[in-house]
């Protein structure tokens, strides 16, 4: 089958399975969210900047997009289905994202309720939760997994900075959703669907390297 065939098919559920998922209530990707604090001083004051591991046009003075939310974790640090679901990506070796994860999931109605409120609704119903920069994958490409499920482990495969572990989390409305600023339209904040605490972030530049 030819690519756009086969992304066509894909993202109507044809081959995924999309059309038999059931709702499913939502857990956090990691025990603990935190933000990955990077570091870098605002001003000459000494405060730090969240904003690079945010989501959005975050990055070089807001002219770079940030696909995802930045979490902070260690090496080796469990991942779980954040919803009842099917794996749809399993990999090990991707250049930029290293070894990652996406999971096929379909929110509550409350949940899509609450995100066609705020403008991110998607339109079949149906979210992707993508995992990036892993040092184990636990799943393969076609299972089925329960929320709740530990998936993989966290790492600083492909291009994460190895001062900075980290957990890259974003929530697609499609599986192909493009890149650069235009693929920001077809993401969640995931900050808008899961709590992230900014109260006690971890500088990385005092973890161990």
């Amino acid at each position: 089958m030819a690519w756009a065939a086969l992304a066509t098919a894909q993202a109507a559920g044809a081959i995924n399975g999309a059309e038999a998922l059931e709702p499913s209530e939502l857990t956090p990707p990691l025990k603990e969210m935190k933000v990955r604090w990077d570091g870098r001083e605002v001003d000459g004051s000494g405060m730090k900047s969240f904003d690079s591991p945010r989501f959005g046009m975050v990055r070089d003075g807001g002219a770079r997009p940030h696909a995802g939310v930045d979490l902070d974790a260690p090496v080796g640090t469990p991942i779980f289905a954040v919803a009842d679901g099917v794996i749809t990506l399993a990999r090990y070796n991707d250049p930029m994202l290293g070894a990652d994860v996406l999971l096929m999931f379909r929110p509550t109605a409350s949940m899509l309720t609450y995100l066609a409120s705020v403008g991110n609704a998607a339109t079949d119903g149906v979210l992707y939760a993508h995992y990036a920069h892993l040092s184990a994958v636990f799943v393969e490409t076609g299972q089925r997994v329960a929320r709740g499920t530990m998936i993989g482990r966290t790492g600083t495969s492909g291009n994460a900075d190895q001062k900075y572990p980290h957990l890259h989390f974003e929530i697609r409305k499609s599986r192909f959703p493009g890149i650069g600023p235009a693929g920001l339209r077809n993401r969640i904040d995931p900050e808008l669907m899961f709590k992230v605490d900014f109260s006690t972030p971890v500088e990385a530049i005092t973890r161990p390297r």
